[in-house]
Parts: structure tokens; C-alpha cells; sequence
């Protein structure tokens, strides 16, 4: 049972991360915009954090507002850091980059954001996850087993068909010197989303391309608003 409170918590977050992000995303941009590597309302990486903030949190007994802020932080920074090299590696792309901003290391994590995330792990384990965990806990067994196995069986989907978005979106930019096909609309509608939700996506091999394939977009996204 304690692996299903697991997954229920992790589906819990990562909703709660989806959220802050199109918040924080959609306001400046003034439109809705889908912010999430996945393409439905989660941000796993804000998932994995919380898990990891709560637990090592209990673990080291640290109860104390401060050490909360610094230590969330810190943990929800090298979370961050380290998902931005296994996308990297993995899928040769980056979905955000922080060398713009002061305090930055190395363009995948910087000051301001660990400070919200600081800020962020005070809420959740002053806050957040004790109201969570008291709903959780009144819940019947059957109810946490039916809820955690549908939070599994639509997030292995959701994997599936983003993996296949981005593999697509490779083989995009592999082709991008046929640029008759390319500016057809229904390819370009296929990478649409993944690109609005990450304006500063990078690509370690494509990278040129990737600027023509933003450019085509928007100039896409223009002439859809003059029609």
C-alpha cells in the first residue's frame, strides 16, 4: 500500500507542478499555453521533487521553516539539474536554458528558480502535503488501488505518445532542408505545442534547423491570424 500512496503522491504533485507552470507561463505569454514535456496536465519533474523533498525532509527530521527553504531548494535544484542532462542525453534536447539569468550554472538551473522552488517546498510540507496526507489516509484501500492504477495506465500513455512527439520532432529536423513538406500545416501543427511550451527548446544536433522550424511556426501562426 505505502507504493500506491507513492504514486498517488507523485500524481498529486506533478498535477500541482503542471498547474504552477502554465500559470507562470501563460500569464507573461497571455494565452494558455500547455506548459509540460508530457501532453497531459502533469510536470513529472515537479512530481519526483515533491516526492523527494517530503521524504528526505522526514528522513533527516528536518522541521524547521529555514532548513526547509534551504534545503527544498537545494534538492528541487539538482532534481532540475539532473533531468535536464537525461533529456539532453537521451533525446539530444533541452527545454529550457537558464544562461540568460544571473546565477546560472551551467544554463540548466539558476538562483531565481531554486529560490521559488525553495519557496514552493515551504508550502508543500507546511502546508500542502499535510492536507494531502489527511484526505489520502481517509481513503479505502480498493479506492487508492483503482486511483493509483488509472494514474499509471494514463501516464505510460501520455509517455508513449510524447516520446513519439519527440522522435518525430527529430526526424523533423533531420529533414528540415525540405522545406516544401515541411511547411505543410499539418506537420507543422505536430510540433506546434511541444514548441509554444518551450520557447527556449534547444537541440545538441539540430540546432540550426530547430530556428528554421520555430521560424515556420510563427510565421504559420501569423497567417492563421490573418485569415
Amino acid at each position: 500500500m505505502w507504493f500506491l500512496n507513492m504514486i498517488l503522491y507523485f500524481s498529486i504533485y506533478s498535477f500541482f507542478g503542471w498547474i504552477c507552470e502554465v500559470i507562470y507561463c501563460s500569464i507573461p505569454a497571455k494565452k494558455f499555453i500547455n506548459r509540460g514535456f508530457l501532453k497531459g496536465p502533469v510536470c513529472p519533474v515537479y512530481g519526483f521533487g515533491a516526492m523527494f523533498v517530503i521524504y528526505i525532509m522526514k528522513w533527516i527530521n528536518i522541521k524547521s521553516t529555514i532548513l526547509v527553504f534551504i534545503f527544498g531548494g537545494l534538492i528541487a535544484s539538482i532534481i532540475e539539474f539532473i533531468a535536464d542532462i537525461l533529456l539532453e542525453y537521451v533525446f539530444h534536447t533541452r527545454l529550457w536554458n537558464y544562461s540568460d539569468r544571473k546565477f546560472n550554472i551551467k544554463g540548466r538551473v539558476c538562483l531565481l528558480n531554486s529560490t521559488l522552488f525553495a519557496v514552493l517546498s515551504v508550502i508543500l510540507i507546511k502546508i500542502v502535503h499535510p492536507f494531502v496526507l489527511d484526505i489520502v489516509v481517509r481513503l479505502s484501500s480498493i479506492t487508492i488501488i483503482i486511483i493509483s492504477s488509472l494514474c499509471v495506465i494514463l501516464f505510460l500513455i501520455d509517455l508513449v505518445l510524447t516520446v513519439r512527439e519527440v522522435i518525430n520532432l527529430n526526424i523533423t529536423l533531420k529533414n528540415m532542408n525540405i522545406l516544401e513538406e515541411i511547411k505543410k500545416e499539418l506537420k507543422l501543427k505536430n510540433h506546434k505545442r511541444f514548441i509554444e511550451a518551450f520557447p527556449q527548446l534547444e537541440h545538441k544536433k539540430y540546432m540550426k534547423e530547430l530556428k528554421k522550424l520555430k521560424e515556420l511556426i510563427k510565421e504559420s501562426m501569423k497567417n492563421n491570424k490573418k485569415v
